[in-house]
This record gives structure tokens, C-alpha cells and sequence, in this order.
């Protein structure tokens, strides 16, 4: 994301307080946003996408201290102190995200300001939250974290999506485990292909469809999905 100049805002009228980036306009006056959509910007965005890819990860600065807002919206989900400060879950300031995964070649967070509301950046690492005996695939990292409470009986390896590379493939036909498919309810049909394909590599699998995503659920109403046939 590059700044490009100052511009008057339709908004708010000012003469100079709109920034322009290569990918949207913002005011730092009314907080105006708009997204560039034509196919100018398009090419140019997806092109700094592939020159991103390309390099080392961008490195982030963060803090330990989260901010009431990100605080609120981990409570929600029923997320502790002590897995905040277990799972190393942390702060960007500059890009106003809590940051739920942070490797040496990836980093996720959820942001607060404008535009998407995940964003990553780097190479997916295999992440698997807790020890059981069942590997339960999520989407997303707060799903794996609840999923790791149930202790011996299940863990949990969030996708940070909703597909499962060749990569992730191989780690799971190493450990040789139960696997589990559980994603949002709109992934149903991308669940089931991938317990098709776990199951031609071998492995015991089986999908779990629910109205809500894992993070949504108690502890007790986790072990009755997971447990369900």
C-alpha cells in the first residue's frame, strides 16, 4: 500500500485531507474511505500482491497491551487471559489489527480500521493447538484455541482458510490420525471434498456441519458436535 498525494475530500471539503493510495482514498479529517475499483488500480494491486509474495514476510511491530475493542472481541468468543497470553495473541498499532499468529514467515490478525477484516501476510505454517488424539480442521485460529481445551481427545490445526494444501497433506499422513472437517457452514461443500481426500490418502475422516463456526461454541457444546455421528 503506497501513498500517492493529497487530495480535496468529497466529504467533508477539505482541501487536502484526503490521502490517496494505490488501492483507496481516506480522509484524515471525517475518516472518509473509498476503495479504488477501477481496472487501473486492479492490475496495479494485484501486481504489488505478486511482488509481495515474492519477498521476506513484512515484519510487524507490536505490543502486548490490546486495546479495549479487540479485548471485547475475543470475550465474545469466550477467549481467556490466559490463552491471550499463552498463544502470544498481541497488538499492531500501526495497522490498528490483534495479531492471532505470528511466525517467523507468517503473520495473521484481525483489524479494526478499515478494509479487509483478516489480514495475513507470508507463507501458512501447520499450527496444531493442543494434544488429543483427533485432529479437527478449522478455518480460523480462536476455533483451534477453543477446540484445544479438550484436552488428550482432540486438537485442533486451523487452516487459515478453507483449504488444505499438499504441504498440510503430508503433515496429516505423517501423524497418521483421525481427522475431523469442521468449517463454516457456507464451506459444507469444500469440507466434504477434503474428507473425500483424506480419505483416498488413507486417513479416517469425517465432516462436521454446524449453523455456527467452532468458535461460537461452548465447551460442553463442542464435545457434543465433535462427538455426534
Amino acid at each position: 500500500m503506497s501513498f500517492l498525494r493529497h487530495l480535496p475530500c468529497p466529504k467533508c471539503n477539505s482541501k487536502d485531507n484526503l490521502g490517496e493510495y494505490d488501492d483507496h482514498y481516506f480522509c484524515f479529517g471525517c475518516k472518509y474511505y473509498h476503495a479504488k475499483d477501477d481496472v487501473f488500480s486492479l492490475r496495479k494491486r494485484i501486481n504489488n500482491q505478486h511482488k509481495k509474495q515474492s519477498t521476506e514476510t513484512e515484519m510487524l511491530i507490536n505490543v502486548k497491551d490490546i486495546p479495549q475493542k479487540a479485548m471485547k472481541w475475543l470475550l465474545k468468543y469466550g477467549i481467556t487471559p490466559d490463552e491471550i497470553k499463552k498463544y502470544k495473541f498481541s497488538w499492531n498499532p500501526i495497522r490498528n489489527m490483534l495479531v492471532l499468529l505470528e511466525t517467523k514467515d507468517y503473520w495473521q490478525g484481525r483489524n479494526f480500521g478499515f478494509g479487509p477484516k483478516y489480514q495475513s501476510n507470508g507463507n501458512k505454517p501447520l499450527t496444531i493447538y493442543g494434544n488429543g488424539d483427533i485432529i479437527v480442521l478449522v478455518e480460523d485460529v480462536l476455533s483451534a484455541v477453543k477446540i484445544a481445551r479438550l484436552r488428550n481427545e482432540f486438537c485442533s490445526l486451523p487452516l487459515l482458510g478453507s483449504s488444505v494444501s499438499k504441504q498440510v497433506e503430508h503433515r496429516l499422513v505423517k501423524l497418521n490420525k483421525p481427522v475431523y472437517v469442521w468449517l463454516d457452514r457456507d464451506k459444507a461443500i469444500q469440507a466434504v471434498r477434503i474428507k473425500n481426500r483424506l480419505k483416498s490418502l488413507g486417513l479416517s475422516s469425517k465432516v462436521i456441519v454446524t449453523n455456527l463456526d467452532p468458535k461460537e461454541y461452548n465447551k460442553s457444546e463442542l464435545i457434543v458436535w465433535l462427538k455426534s455421528r
